[in-house]
């Protein structure tokens, strides 16, 4: 598995069906979780694809507990210079 400079899984960017009572949650409970808005949520699903997204069975968009935690658990433990170089990483592949 193709892992980040912080060896946290890369997780991939699909939809799959789940049931009501899944593993997941909304994105608005999501981006309380980790403290940020809703453009920023949509951020890290879309471009970077560091958060899980999942469609329940009942067609809702949403994101899996264990990215949620795993992106929590990045933003507690990474330094400045790894977020720095996340950021930069990141403008960089959006830019191409």
């Amino acid at each position: 598995m193709k892992r980040w400079i912080d060896d946290l899984p890369q997780i991939p960017f699909r939809y799959r069906d789940l049931p009501p009572d899944g593993p997941w949650m909304t994105m608005e409970e999501a981006g309380t979780h980790l403290g940020i808005g809703h453009y920023h949520m949509n951020a890290l699903t879309a471009v970077t694809h560091r958060i899980d997204m999942v469609r329940t069975t009942g067609k809702e968009l949403a994101v899996t507990r264990a990215s949620v935690e795993a992106e929590k658990h990045w933003r507690t433990t990474a330094t400045v210079r790894q977020k720095l170089w996340r950021l930069f990483k990141d403008i960089l592949k959006n830019a191409l």
